[in-house]
């Protein structure tokens, strides 16, 4: 059994959220949707021809299989279009730039973040238009308003869900995530 802390609702920025009616599928836009590349035709193809605006992909695979590797590789390349935001809630900067440097990357227009705070995290998110952010990993960012541990399944739906929410609003997303031993991208219970 693990113990988790239920909270009641609550505002996440303090803003009310806008009342939307569903609309019929038939009155849905089918206008093309223009895509971003990766850089790397098979990570394109899985997403289906590129990044696309709103976009909330969660990347999990074992610890140290290259997943920041990859998301950092993806980020430079969108970066020569305009700004990108990596946010680093496991390394710190210098780690980073020392890994970027080991795969060639130098963008001026690619922004370090180390933090951890998942407010902190969606107001830089929110500060200005990226053309992508990734949150480098789900089980290291946290909600400080709540009782339980980072990586805990309460922090992690919580810091998933707050994620999608700000990606949903227009800045494409990717979110790292650590498979367990369980094979599950929880804590084990």
């Amino acid at each position: 059994m693990v113990e988790e802390v239920v909270e009641g609702p609550r505002t996440q920025t303090g803003k009310k959220s806008a009342s939307r009616d569903p609309v019929p599928l038939s009155q849905v836009s089918t206008e093309p949707i223009a895509r971003q590349t990766t850089g790397i035709d098979e990570v394109d193809r899985v997403l289906g021809g590129g990044i696309v605006p709103g976009a909330f992909v969660l990347l999990g695979g074992d610890p140290g299989i290259g997943k920041s590797t990859l998301l950092l590789q993806i980020a430079a390349h969108v970066s020569q279009q305009g700004p990108v935001l990596y946010v680093t809630a496991e390394e710190s900067e210098v780690q980073t730039r020392i890994r970027a440097e080991r795969l060639g990357v130098n963008s001026e227009n690619l922004f370090l973040l180390a933090e951890g705070d998942v407010r902190t995290i969606i107001a830089a998110i929110e500060s200005r238009p990226w053309l992508m952010a990734v949150v480098d990993s789900l089980q290291t960012a946290y909600n400080p308003e709540m009782e339980s541990a980072p990586g805990s399944v309460a922090q992690v739906r919580d810091v998933a869900s707050q994620i999608m929410r700000v990606a949903k609003q227009g800045c494409p997303v990717f979110l790292v995530g650590h498979v367990n031993k369980e094979g599950s991208m929880r804590p084990a219970a």
